[in-house]
């Protein structure tokens, strides 16, 4: 496509409130079909944010034409695939580039911590319990539909019960963008098995703080989702850090040993 191109904002971009920023809705239609996974991996960013415009992989690929809205003007960039692993994907934007996806048998790998606590998290699904009930229980405004990561840091959702057929025992989402208390995420969903290879396209999807129709806690918080006690938190990056099962729970105040090489 020529340089310099420009055209109208497809109607079917949802922008934030601010106009800052927008994304095609999951069920976004282009002449009556469904719109692919590679389009619907898109960032609309208006020209007028200069710096910092987005919290990626560095593997972003901004696209030739500029998209005109009334007085507005935005830019599209195109998100790449990924491992289709919503932790591995969160992790993997917390740390601004690619982590390693193959690990010897019996070994893993940590790379976040919640951000009220400062703990570790991932060491087990029963720890992963504990540490959010002791983030609601230290900073109640920080979690559930409070939860307010910026971009950079991660949604998490945990459900507070062992997971039965076919759940998954939390989902996150990593913030790329935010515009006032909107929050954009560039999400992964986990397959039945560990996923090692660059696959799939992620899912651009948009939340709002504070709001208990529309934050990340309402739209997962359900008795069809994480169950309506699930707690939302907030992590940050840490590590990452290689271990074997059976390794005591890493400390996240202590210095790191050395990482072990995975790959």
């Amino acid at each position: 496509m020529p340089k310099g191109i420009s055209k109208p904002l497809p109607s079917i971009v949802k922008l934030t409130d601010n106009k800052k920023y927008g994304i095609y809705p999951e069920d976004a239609k282009v002449d009556g079909k469904k719109l692919g996974k590679e389009a619907q991996a898109s960032l609309f960013v208006n020209t007028k944010v200069k710096d910092d415009k987005f919290v990626g992989l560095g593997n972003e690929a901004k696209s030739p034409t500029t998209y005109t809205h009334g007085t507005d003007s935005f830019e599209r960039y195109q998100f790449q695939k990924g491992v289709k692993d919503c932790v591995h994907n969160a992790e993997e934007f917390l740390h601004g580039g690619p982590l390693p996806t193959k690990h010897k048998p019996n070994e893993y790998t940590l790379a976040s911590k919640e951000k009220v606590t400062g703990e570790v998290f991932g060491y087990s699904n029963d720890d992963n319990i504990a540490v959010s009930q002791s983030a609601k229980q230290k900073k109640p405004g920080a979690v559930n539909h409070h939860a307010n990561p910026e971009p950079g840091e991660a949604y998490g959702i945990i459900r507070q019960q062992e997971p039965g057929e076919n759940q998954s025992p939390f989902h996150f989402a990593p913030v790329v963008a935010k515009d006032g208390k909107q929050t954009i995420t560039a999400e992964q969903t986990a397959g039945t098995t560990d996923a090692t290879a660059r696959n799939t396209y992620p899912t651009m999807d948009m939340y709002r703080v504070g709001d208990k129709e529309d934050s990340f806690k309402a739209r997962f918080g359900t008795a069809e989702g994480y169950g309506k006690d699930a707690i939302v938190v907030t992590t940050q990056k840490w590590g990452p850090q290689t271990f074997k099962d059976g390794d005591s729970k890493p400390d996240a105040e202590e210095p790191q040993t050395k990482k072990r090489k995975t790959d």
